[in-house]
């Protein structure tokens, strides 16, 4: 399996389906479809115009029938110019609906992007599958234009960093000598980690801290004796409740803010309900 096939059968692993929208041609093919449309449309409006001043022809803006049955050409004039102009409206119709989906579509990750680009080159891989101008669409000048078909589901920032720091370098140290490779014709020296495997990991990191960090906050805040002390741990304790509910979850701004907010109330009770470790009521 050699050239495009070669590049289709990586590609066909979803997340490496990575492509150009060629947004900038697409936005010029739609504004030469407007020009095009207004031109007619212009010129539409003229034969509507002229057709009104002749007596024979004054109800075609009325009739239908009498507008495209006539058996003189230049009768139909403004039927067919308006012909002309559905043909070009149904293409820019259907362009215009298009592009608005393209638009949306997202941007790849970084990390699938790299590891494309790296088998291109790697003589075990792709080992340069294309030899025309376009094996050039993934460099750095149309990174902008790229599009993934179907990108990694959208995760938190700490789930991103565990798979794409954590796991690699793991690999490198002693993964790679426990695991088989991959194998298939997309290359050599390919190793899979099942992504299932790392969301639970993720998630179960996720939940120790989500367990440890109140009971160290309140633990900390019994033994500390000073109210002083106390309030600046609470304000420590917040930051780092807020930074790992925006780091480590998919959590909006508003319920972060909640959450903090209630997370701090229950802290603020040490500072006038809760005496220090050893101090008699």
């Amino acid at each position: 399996m050699e050239g495009y096939a070669r590049v289709a059968h990586l590609m066909s692993q979803d997340e490496f389906a990575i492509l150009r929208r060629f947004k900038r041609l697409n936005m010029q093919n739609l504004l030469y479809l407007q020009a095009e449309i207004t031109h007619l449309e212009c010129e539409l409006s003229d034969l509507v115009d002229r057709d009104l001043r002749n007596v024979e022809r004054e109800y075609y803006t009325k009739d239908w029938w009498s507008l495209s049955q006539s058996d003189e050409e230049e009768d139909l004039e403004q039927w067919e110019k308006f012909q002309e102009l559905r043909v070009k409206l149904e293409a820019y119709n259907e362009s215009l609906l298009k592009q608005s989906y393209l638009v949306k579509l997202s941007k790849p990750r970084r990390y699938d992007l790299d590891f494309l680009r790296s088998w291109f080159e790697r003589p075990g891989m792709g080992n340069f599958p294309l030899l025309g101008i376009d094996k050039a669409s993934w460099e750095a000048q149309y990174e902008d234009d790229l599009v993934a078909l179907k990108p990694r589901a959208t995760s938190d920032p700490f789930s991103r960093w565990f798979c794409e720091r954590i796991v690699p370098s793991f690999h490198h140290v002693l993964g790679e000598k426990f695991k088989e490779p991959v194998r298939e014709a997309i290359g050599t020296g390919i190793y899979n980690y099942a992504e299932s495997s790392l969301i639970s990991t993720v998630q179960i990191l996720t939940t120790v801290v989500a367990s440890l960090l109140p009971l160290c906050s309140v633990v900390t805040l019994y033994i500390t004796e000073s109210n002083n002390m106390r309030l600046g741990m609470i304000v420590v304790f917040s930051a780092c409740f807020s930074l790992a509910l925006a780091t480590m979850t998919n959590a909006r701004t508003v319920e972060v803010f909640a959450a903090t907010a209630a997370f701090a109330a229950v802290n603020v009770v040490f500072l006038t309900n809760n005496p220090p470790c050893g101090t008699e009521l």
